[in-house]
């Protein structure tokens, strides 16, 4: 894994330890249960299942003895794996962003012009901060809640006529047809958001707000992956979403010029965390890639 894919997904996982939901529909609320998620997702970890992996921890030599030490003679079960993993995930904390330094550190000069009218536009005639919520004290950018943009809406729908974007490698992008992707695909799945837990006609397609700290490291954006980069996110926004039934009443077209959409990325920019690299260092402190047996 190189260090761009690695520093973008060690990004994405920044601060979980304040999410009060977790994954895209907010299915868990907490991170010793969430990790599950992925060790067995079949596009993920795929692992067989709970106790296929609580076997392999048994016998890896690595970590002999250490769940008896740390979880007071416990080996590993499904309580003490999500515990390791959670603890693990809740030091990932990444602040002393420009922005940080500028808005809560008061030096007046830690932001560009451009950011600086970004920020005014973010809380002001962008209305970015009704979702992606700045405190006085502290931002979290995000409302801890699942609304519908459009997005979900829109992919359910999708017309494959034209061109989309793909992205072939970190930052290169090719447009191909719509429908040539389509027939090279697997079947899509179900992606109906908050639906799909509540069962609620009225969840459709919502999806939890992200926080934006570091934002500017995990393209490509959305719940899916379907906007390749951060002006095209804003564009999005400017546009006003997908016009649906459920569409959020905060999401409507926004009148922004293209200044003003460069503005508002210089200040998305901005909120890249001053550790950053040295959390990506610690990321290659142990192998990457299955230990074995």
């Amino acid at each position: 894994m190189n260090s761009c894919t690695e520093k973008r997904w060690r990004a994405s996982a920044h601060n979980v330890a304040y999410q009060t939901q977790l994954f895209h529909d907010g299915r868990e609320n907490s991170l010793e249960n969430q990790v599950w998620g992925p060790l067995l997702a079949k596009n993920e970890m795929a692992n067989p299942s709970i106790g296929f992996v609580i076997d392999k921890l048994k016998h890896l030599p690595d970590y002999r003895g250490r769940f008896e030490r740390t979880f007071g003679g416990s080996p590993p079960t499904v309580e003490t794996i999500g515990m390791a993993l959670a603890s693990y995930e809740r030091v990932l904390l990444s602040g002393a962003s420009a922005f940080d330094r500028w808005r809560y550190g008061n030096q007046s000069d830690a932001l560009s012009g451009s950011a600086e009218r970004g920020y005014r536009l973010f809380t002001g005639a962008a209305r970015c901060n009704g979702c992606h919520t700045v405190g006085d004290d502290h931002a979290l950018f995000t409302d801890h809640r699942l609304h519908n943009t459009g997005v979900g809406y829109a992919a359910s729908m999708r017309d494959n006529s034209g061109v989309r974007k793909v992205l072939v490698a970190p930052g290169v992008y090719l447009e191909i047809n719509r429908q040539a992707v389509a027939d090279a695909s697997e079947p899509r799945p179900n992606d109906l958001g908050r639906y799909e837990i509540t069962q609620d006609p009225a969840d459709r397609w919502q999806y939890k707000t992200p926080g934006l700290r570091n934002v500017a490291l995990t393209a490509p954006y959305m719940h899916d992956g379907s906007l390749p980069t951060l002006r095209d996110v804003v564009r999005f926004y400017n546009r006003g979403g997908v016009p649906n039934e459920g569409l959020d009443p905060m999401i409507r077209p926004l009148g922004l010029t293209e200044t003003d959409v460069d503005d508002l990325v210089a200040f998305l920019e901005s909120l890249t965390g001053g550790n950053v690299d040295v959390l990506v260092s610690d990321a290659f402190a142990a192998p990457i890639g299955d230990t074995g047996d």
